[in-house]
């Protein structure tokens, strides 16, 4: 006779280990804390805009977290970081993309 058993939760493994790091939520909580008690503080170091810390938190605007030297190129998951918006985290990707213009110079005159 076999026993029912409930059936295991599936892990997310989206980023996984980090998704599930105490210490990774614990610092994230620390940073809304102290941006929720002063707003003044609530800025994207990447665009320079008001960040809304009561938006959703799949929202494009909303608050989110950047590690300074990004996780693929060696960065440690509790490193520097600073506020940002999820869009503008996002849109910096890992940082391997260039940072110039377009058309970038040559030295060939076409």
């Amino acid at each position: 006779m076999t026993s029912p058993q409930t059936p295991r939760k599936k892990r997310d493994k989206t980023n996984a280990p980090y998704a599930f790091s105490h210490s990774w939520r614990k610092k994230v909580t620390s940073w809304r804390r102290k941006l929720e008690r002063d707003p003044a503080l609530a800025v994207c170091w990447l665009c320079g805009g008001a960040i809304d810390m009561n938006l959703p938190p799949k929202h494009g605007r909303a608050f989110t977290l950047d590690h300074l030297v990004p996780l693929s190129q060696g960065g440690d998951l509790m490193g520097e970081v600073k506020p940002a918006h999820r869009s503008c985290n996002s849109a910096r990707g890992d940082g391997r993309r260039s940072r110039r213009g377009p058309n970038p110079p040559t030295l060939l005159d076409w």
